[in-house]
Formats: C-alpha cells, structure tokens, sequence
C-alpha cells in the first residue's frame, strides 16, 4: 500500500513550510481571505476587475520562450521539440490579462535589522502573501531580485505551481551587496513584452537621481509601478543615546557618531528622501505605501489592498 502524499498534497505542505518562515498565524488568517484581483485598464479595454480569458483564435501567437519549471506542458510547441530536442514553448498575448513582477531589493541593507525582523524578511513576507492573493485571481505573477546572488527573472505564470516557485526563489536568495534596484528597473523595461505592473518591495535608500530615470523608462515602456517602502523604526526616529560604530551592510564601511548631534538632521534628511519618493512616483502615476517593520503584515497589506481596489474603481 502507498501511504505517501499526492503531489498536490506535497506542494500544499512544502508551501505552509515556507509560509511559516515569514507569516504569523494571524498573517496567514488575513491571507485565507486576502484577493487582489487587477483593477486596471489592460491595453485599451475598459477598467474594472477583469474576468475573461481568451482562448484559441482570439489569442495571436507572440514568440517562443525556452521551457522552465512550472509552464504547462501543453503550450511546448512540439515541432522545435522533434527538431532539435529544445523544449520551447509557444507564448500569446492575452489582451484581457495583466502581468504582475515583483521587484524585491535584495541588497544588504535588507539586512537591517534592531528591535523588529530584518527588512529583508519583512519585505519577503510582502512578496508572499501579495503573490498569494494575485494568483487567487488567476493572473499572471513573476519576481525579480535586485541583488548580488540572485537569479534571473522569473516569468509571470499564473499556473498552480508558481507560487511554489516564488516561495523556493525567495526562500533560496539571501541579501547581499549594493544596491542595484535602478539596473533591475532598467533590465525590466526592456525584457517585459506587454504592459505589467511592477511592484517595489524596498528600503529605497539609494540615490534617487540614479533611480528617477530608471522608473520613468519603465513607465514610458508602458509598465506600471507601485513601490512599497519597507523600513525599521530605527531609521526614521533614529533613537540611540549613546555614541555608537555604524557599519554599512553594503560596503562594510564604518562610522563613529554620537546619535544626539546628528538626529534633528537625520531625521530631517530622511523626510526630504521621503517626500522626493512621494513625488516620483506621483509624477510617474504610481501608488507610494511606507511599511515600517514592526506592523503586522497581514493587516498592513489587506488595508494596502483595500485602498488599492477602492482608488481603481
């Protein structure tokens, strides 16, 4: 007799594993009820929660990508298979569909971490429960990771199996190195066929005349962003005491201060980066939501999602 686990049953398991890493029990509760279907206009047709998928003639063959884990077996193109024993298979476009890529910071800084979780934990729980409640809507989603030991791209899917994939990337990935959020953007603008929107999980604390233009290259690409800023409580109130050694977790580099010379200025240089952030993405159409990593996650995003939905209708 055969006792073990269906592979569906398997992958249910493998997913509350990596789930537990980031998500509380009271995150997973708000996550059971948690959908973000895509309120958007999709290439000329009328905005609103979308609900149809075109099937046969009405979709136009687009181009042929290489096979990778988790692409249904039935759109390999079966003739390059017999040919050359590549496995490739056949992409469309889907007028009625939206892409979502995540963009995760995975830089050092992530690493951060005081009297709350590390930003970068906080920022992969982000990324988990939003995939989560996008593919419960049946749309496409793909993630990206900004950093030194990241891979490639992972195309928007929205099969059974993609947020297990996501799950393994994010779970696979650490933090690591500067900050290459702004060649990410760049690198994303020009793979993405169709429009997509690009959702930012980062600490943005870069220097954003180097980011500005990577954004509007995005948004000029015909893509839509929505940055999430995900900070630690420390580094807006900056409250230390005594003297302390600053070490940078992206270049090791060190810094002797005494907090209580330096705090009404660095409190103040951090509202004016705040508020330049607001106004890029206000200029470019995008949503701005500051996260600071003590908040719950599961709250945080279902009011997050809330206001989304409200403001698109």
């Amino acid at each position: 007799m055969n006792s073990g686990k269906s592979p569906a049953n398997k992958a249910s398991a493998n997913q509350s594993y990596l789930l537990d890493e980031w998500l509380t029990p009271e995150d997973m509760v708000y996550l059971k009820k948690a959908s973000f279907p895509v309120n958007q206009r999709v290439r000329g047709m009328m905005s609103g929660t979308h609900r149809a998928r075109l099937r046969g003639g009405t979709t136009e063959f687009a181009e042929h990508r290489s096979y990778s884990p988790g692409d249904e077996v039935r759109k390999l193109d079966w003739r390059i298979v017999g040919r050359s024993d590549r496995l490739e298979i056949k992409l469309y476009d889907d007028p009625s569909t939206l892409e979502t890529v995540f963009l995760l910071d995975g830089s050092g800084s992530m690493l951060f971490a005081d009297s709350a979780r590390p930003k970068y934990h906080f920022a992969q729980a982000i990324v988990a429960f939003l995939s989560k409640a996008i593919l419960k809507e049946r749309d496409p989603v793909g993630l990206l990771i900004a950093g030194d030991e990241a891979p490639g791209l992972l195309w928007a899917k929205a099969s059974s199996s993609q947020f297990n994939h996501i799950l393994q990337t994010l779970h696979m990935t650490p933090a690591s190195g500067e900050n290459r959020l702004a060649e990410s953007l760049r690198h994303l603008g020009k793979v993405l066929r169709n429009p997509t929107r690009v959702i930012i999980v980062s600490d943005a604390l870069l220097d954003l005349n180097a980011l500005e233009p990577e954004l509007a290259f995005l948004t000029g690409r015909k893509h839509r962003f929505h940055l999430i800023q995900t900070l630690a409580p420390e580094e807006i109130t900056f409250d230390y005491n005594a003297p302390s050694r600053f070490v940078s977790l992206e270049s090791d580099e060190t810094m002797d201060v005494n907090p209580r010379e330096i705090v009404d200025s660095y409190r103040e240089a951090v509202e004016n980066h705040i508020e330049m952030l607001r106004k890029i993405c206000l200029a470019n159409s995008a949503g701005y939501e500051p996260l600071v990593t003590d908040q719950p996650v599961g709250l945080s995003l279902t009011k997050f999602i809330e206001r989304q939905t409200t403001l698109k209708k």
